[in-house]
């Protein structure tokens, strides 16, 4: 199986640097231009199925090259979508890791009130992978999804331990990863 991550284009929250979280932001003009510049580069991969969380960046980023092609296998998977910062939710970049800091807490492992931890993430991306072997082994599918599930979801593919997460680059907006598993 091919799979393709590719992190949804910018959003206004992304811009305003908030952490959107599971919030509905929608693309911003960047974001809307670089999803039409990844035309070019999506119709080289031959992808077979699309998967996507609810949120509408997601689709938003893909479906300038969606109509492109003639009927794509589109997935919507509640697993995959963003992690859940819960009372962190709106607050600037920086500022659940600045209060994981400040009170000593593993920012891995800690769970913000009414969200999940970056662990948590982890076992979804886990979860994920086992249903994409299950379901599509021999296909190539494209995961269009969030930076912080995209980042669990890397480390699951390549079979890495989660108390390493920062540590590794996260992708980008708009940018494209190509694994074989």
């Amino acid at each position: 199986m091919k799979i393709i991550l590719l992190r949804h284009a910018e959003t206004t929250s992304n811009k305003s640097n908030k952490a959107d979280s599971q919030i509905d932001a929608q693309l911003t003009n960047k974001g809307q231009k670089n999803s039409k510049e990844l035309i070019s580069k999506l119709k080289e991969l031959k992808i077979n199925v699309f998967v996507i969380s609810p949120l509408k960046r997601n689709l938003q980023t893909i479906q300038p090259f969606l109509n492109t092609i003639n009927k794509p296998k589109i997935v919507i998977n509640d697993i995959t979508i963003e992690r859940d910062l819960g009372d962190f939710t709106g607050t600037l970049i920086g500022t659940f890791q600045k209060y994981c800091n400040d009170n000593g807490y593993d920012k891995v492992f800690y769970k913000p009130k009414n969200g999940e931890s970056i662990a948590d993430v982890y076992e979804r991306a886990k979860k994920f992978l086992s249903f994409l072997e299950e379901n599509y082994g021999n296909k190539t599918v494209l995961v269009c999804g969030h930076k912080n599930f995209l980042m669990c979801f890397e480390l699951a593919i390549k079979s890495l331990n989660i108390k390493d997460y920062y540590k590794f680059s996260f992708l980008q907006n708009a940018e494209i990863r190509k694994f074989d598993v």
